[in-house]
C-alpha cells in the first residue's frame, strides 16, 4: 500500500461521507468494503460554505469498522475554531 493520500467527497457530513464512500464502492465491488474502508480512512473533515465564507463544518478520526459499525472519534470544535474560515 501507500503511506497515504488525500481524497475529496460530495457529502453533507463527515459521516455521510463514510456511506457514500460505500455507495461508491459497491458499484466496483459486490464484497462489503466496510472493513478495508475502516482501514483505509483516517480522519475525514467536513467543510460548508456559509455567508461568511467557507468553515470547518466536523471532523472524524476513524478508528475501525467492528461489529457492523465504524468506531470513529468526533472532534467537537469550540465557539472559536467554529468562527475561523478556511480559505
Amino acid at each position: 500500500g501507500h503511506p497515504g493520500g488525500v481524497a475529496t467527497i460530495h457529502s453533507n457530513t463527515a459521516m455521510s461521507a463514510l456511506r457514500r464512500l460505500e455507495q461508491l464502492t459497491a458499484e466496483a465491488s459486490q464484497q462489503p468494503m466496510e472493513e478495508v474502508i475502516g482501514e483505509a480512512v483516517d480522519l475525514i473533515i467536513s467543510i460548508e460554505r456559509t455567508a461568511r465564507g467557507r468553515r470547518v463544518r466536523d471532523v472524524i478520526h476513524v478508528e475501525r469498522y467492528i461489529n457492523g459499525h465504524y468506531e470513529i472519534e468526533s472532534e467537537q470544535l469550540t465557539q472559536e475554531q467554529e468562527a475561523r474560515h478556511v480559505a
